[in-house]
């Protein structure tokens, strides 16, 4: 239902998924397909973790960044996986997190999305492998093998890092009637197929850097 005053609320869609579908809520008469969510102001957090039905093995925490337009304020723009975090906070949330597997009964991979202010607020919780998983990912413990392995009771393993990584979506900035045969860089996935007709902030490409910190690994 409608919040009796909208200030402050947004509107999604659900099921969808990359930001462009979020936008400031201004009327109540939104469809079924639609819901509400309560804006809070601060930074974004999101908690990757695997769970056992029993409990949340946390594997690590990332932030995201918005590439915005003036008809998608909240695009996703892309992820770097934090080196470090509060461990005051860290274990504030790996507590929580235990209680709702335990209550829900969860398994495999999830992510938790926080707003990061003085407090922490909860915003959502995403029962499913997410847009961080690449920055997470590693060969030595292949996230999606853990997550197979979760959901049939074997045993898991939690991968280790060092440094942080990053992924940013590549966006073309105007209209292209036909996208070019292009020799794609090795840190560059989801390629654009050549020969499309792309419009002005359709993706072209993902981008990944690596680097000793969340916050080198943005600049990269």
């Amino acid at each position: 239902e409608a919040p009796n005053d909208l200030k402050n609320w947004l509107v999604k869609r659900s099921g969808a998924a990359g930001g462009s579908h979020v936008r400031q809520a201004c009327d109540s008469s939104i469809g079924r397909q639609h819901y509400y969510q309560r804006f809070i102001s601060g930074r974004n957090l999101s908690a990757l973790f695997l769970a056992d039905r029993k409990r949340a093995n946390m594997i690590g925490f990332s932030r995201q960044w918005v590439s915005p337009t003036s008809q998608t304020p909240f695009r996703y723009g892309g992820a770097v996986r934090l080196g470090r975090y509060d461990r005051k906070k860290a274990a504030l949330i790996e507590t929580w997190l235990n209680a709702l597997v335990e209550i829900t009964g969860l398994v495999g991979l999830c992510s938790a999305d926080f707003i990061d202010d003085r407090d922490l607020h909860l915003i959502e919780i995403n029962p499913r492998p997410g847009a961080t998983l690449d920055i997470f990912d590693c060969e030595e413990t292949p996230l999606l093998l853990e997550h197979m392995r979760a959901t049939i009771g074997s045993d898991i393993q939690i991968p280790s890092y060092a440094g942080s990584s990053a992924s940013g979506i590549a966006y073309a900035d105007k209209a292209l009637g036909s996208f070019p045969d292009v020799n794609w860089p090795v840190f560059t996935a989801d390629h654009q197929i050549s020969g499309t007709a792309l419009q002005a902030g359709d993706p072209i490409c993902t981008v990944f850097a690596t680097a000793p910190s969340a916050s080198a690994g943005m600049k990269a």
